[in-house]
Parts: structure tokens; sequence; C-alpha cells
């Protein structure tokens, strides 16, 4: 039971930190053109809506889930999900609401069929590049960030980089709790996962993961 709850709060904080970002640049982007392009400005606000419900039916999963956990059911009605359950084949989506509140995003697959990762490893590896997007458009002052996900040898490799120059980035790399939360989730399937400026400049976030889940 406590491991459910502390897996349930890891996905809380994953859609919330990412969802409240994107939400509040888009709003950040709609004030700024509010006077000068009205058209581009209620683009934001439609981008804005959207994230938020978004978000809202990730919650309304949440509390279900909670409420099912407190009352100690097992089977769960007309066969929902607990939680949502993106998969790698999300990244397209994900990269498409990062690149609407102003951070362009590239995905690079390299000998990856979805349907070969196992649904926990795909869901811990897009809530990495979730987390590691969300610290890139907050954080870095980049211009793109480039998602590479690569299948070989028995693992997946899930690597962001982004070209920032942004002042702070050392201040969430080890001890911040999203950093700290992709550690984990790295770490629960017998993983890795590295977190640091990169040599060729900006930043990058590299996790390798078993390809068979480990529990």
């Amino acid at each position: 039971m406590l491991e459910e709850r502390a897996r349930i709060a890891r996905e809380l904080h994953d859609v919330l930190a990412h969802t409240v970002s994107v939400m509040v640049v888009q709003a950040a982007a709609a004030d700024d053109v509010f006077d000068t392009s009205p058209e581009k400005a209620r683009e934001a606000v439609r981008s804005l809506e959207a994230s938020g419900r978004e978000a809202l039916v990730e919650l309304r999963r949440f509390v279900r889930t909670v409420r099912l956990l407190d009352e100690e059911t097992a089977a769960v009605p007309d066969g929902d999900a607990l939680v949502p359950q993106p998969t790698l084949a999300d990244l397209e989506r994900l990269a498409g609401t990062v690149e609407a509140a102003g951070l362009p995003v590239r995905v690079v697959r390299e000998g990856l069929e979805d349907t070969d990762v196992p649904p926990g490893v795909a869901l811990s590896a897009y809530r990495i590049v979730q987390e590691s997007l969300t610290n890139a458009l907050r954080h870095a002052r980049a211009s793109t960030a480039v998602v590479t996900v690569r299948a070989r040898d028995g693992r997946l490799t899930v690597e962001v980089r982004d070209d920032g120059t942004g002042g702070g980035r050392s201040a969430w790399t080890g001890a911040g709790q999203g950093v700290a939360g992709m550690r984990e989730r790295a770490a629960l399937l017998g993983g890795t996962l590295e977190a640091a400026p990169d040599p060729a400049g900006g930043f990058r976030v590299r996790a390798h993961l078993p390809l068979e889940e480990t529990a």
C-alpha cells in the first residue's frame, strides 16, 4: 500500500509540475502580446485551456485511484485504468505541448518499436522525458531541445538535450525533487540516470533502462 501511494505521488508530481509550468509560460506569452497581437494572445489562451483540461482529466483519475486504495478495492469498474498510462507513442504529443509553450522539440527514435517496450518501462521513460522538458522550459533559456529514444543491447536509452544557457541549472541537478524523482524511477527498474551540463553546451539528461521490468 505504501509503495502504491509513493508511485501515485510521483505520478502526481510529474503531471502537475509539467502542466503548471507549461500553463505559466502560455499565460505569460498571452500577456506579452495581448495589446499588440490579439490573435496570438487568443492562440496562447486556447493552448492554456487545452493544457488545463488535460491536467483535469489526469487529476480526476488520480483522485479515483486514491479513493479505491482507501477502500482497499482491487477491481476497477468499467475496465478503466487507475492512472493515465502514457507510452512512447505519446512523445510527439508531449513535444507538441512543449513547443506550443515556446520550446521547439525534436523526437528521434533509433532501433525502437514501441510495442517491444514493457508498459512500466515505457511509462517511466515518458515521465523522464516530461520532467526533463519541463526543466528545460523553466530553467534553460533554450531555443531547442532534442529527445532521443534508443533500444539496443537489451536496454532503452532516453536522452534529452537542450541548447540552453540558463543559470541555476546546477541548483536542481542533484537536489531538486524533479531530478530526484527521475533517478528514483530509473533505479526502481534497475536502471541509471545522469543529469548534468553537456560538454558540447546546454544540458543533458540521459537514462538507461533495462527492457525487462524487474518488478
